[in-house]
């Protein structure tokens, strides 16, 4: 069966304490798997599109999603 899950890199703004934060890029890559999404997060947290986030914490996290859901993204994150 195949899948039609993705995944996606999301970079989001948050607040020193990390109690709240909010969602700022979701990337138009879509990878297959979570582990291929996870080894593209770090390299994303050093990209210009995550140092220009006017947040005191910048975080990321890779969400599953309907591969058409996962490629609306808004920019594309390189490192």
């Amino acid at each position: 069966m195949i899948s039609s899950l993705a995944y996606a890199i999301i970079l989001m703004g948050c607040s020193d304490d990390m109690a709240m934060c909010k969602e700022m890029v979701r990337d138009q890559r879509v990878f297959a798997t979570l582990q291929e999404c996870e080894r593209t997060e770090a390299k994303a947290l050093q990209s210009d599109v995550a140092l220009e986030i006017d947040y005191p914490v910048v975080a990321s996290k890779c969400a599953a999603a309907a591969k058409k859901f996962a490629q609306k993204g808004a920019s594309h994150i390189e490192g």
